[in-house]
């Protein structure tokens, strides 16, 4: 896995392994309290992000997931992240999620960026055949960005989990298969 662990760029954003030196401005981006409303953890305290970023190195290292902190190239700040994970390498299966930005940079173009990094990375990189994405059911505004990339809805996970104030949601599952992605490509990601 290590060797599939770099980072990714293109023009606007940058991809990085996350590390202790992305910290600080990681919690200089979160304290916004409105970016976590669909998000399964409350990040906005400086004390809930320290506590985040240690799981997220645990897991990285442990091969477990591959958390990126997202640089936005022409300011050089960082910005948010995301991550692979539920990595079954033996079947070929990956999900993306784990996405938080800063409030200004949501609905601003960053994500389609970074969504096209991943991709192309686990099917022309990593080999992998089969990518998820999962998000809360009533996160409207996250299901359209996944369907806008071309993703399928694959059905969804009924009371899966907890979020935010204890409330149980259900899960919506997107899908990607190796199949669809030449077809994204050239279509959804033709302008990047």
């Amino acid at each position: 896995m290590k060797e599939f662990y770099k980072t990714l760029s293109d023009t606007k954003v940058s991809l990085e392994p996350l590390t202790q030196d992305h910290i600080q401005s990681l919690k200089e981006v979160c304290e916004d309290e409105n970016i976590w409303t669909w998000y399964t953890e409350d990040l906005y305290t400086p004390e809930a992000m320290a506590k985040w970023m240690t799981q997220r190195l645990e897991e990285s290292n442990a091969g477990e997931k591959m958390t990126f902190a997202v640089r936005l190239n022409e300011t050089e700040q960082v910005i948010g992240s995301t991550s692979y994970g539920n990595i079954e390498w033996g079947e070929k299966n990956i999900e993306i999620g784990w996405t938080w930005l800063g409030g200004d940079f949501i609905g601003a173009g960053v994500n389609k960026h970074m969504k096209f990094l991943m991709l192309s990375h686990a099917f022309e990189t990593m080999g992998i055949e089969r990518l998820e994405l999962r998000t809360d059911e009533l996160n409207v505004r996250s299901r359209r960005a996944m369907e806008k990339i071309g993703a399928k809805h694959d059905g969804t996970l009924r009371n899966h989990r907890y979020t935010r104030g204890d409330r149980r949601r259900n899960t919506v599952v997107y899908g990607i298969v190796r199949s669809d992605w030449d077809g994204i490509k050239k279509t959804i990601f033709k302008d990047l």
